[in-house]
């Protein structure tokens, strides 16, 4: 199935069903993302996670919150 006959329903459909990281974060359990990334090959249907420093020359990622 190819993005450019089916569009981009079909992705969004695995992508936001599979992934319930959201609801564990409001329920405090499980493992958070901070600091990582995940990509999904949908050829292949295999998910990747792989962590990510922050940029101190980044005014997003060094910005305190209160």
């Amino acid at each position: 199935m190819r993005c450019a006959v089916m569009g981009c329903s079909p992705l969004t459909g695995i992508i936001v069903p599979s992934r319930p990281r959201v609801l564990n974060l409001l329920a405090g359990i499980g493992e958070t993302l901070n600091g990582a990334l995940m990509i999904l090959d949908a050829l292949a249907m295999q998910w990747r996670t792989i962590k990510l420093a922050k940029d101190p020359a980044c005014p997003v990622c060094t910005r305190v919150t209160a």
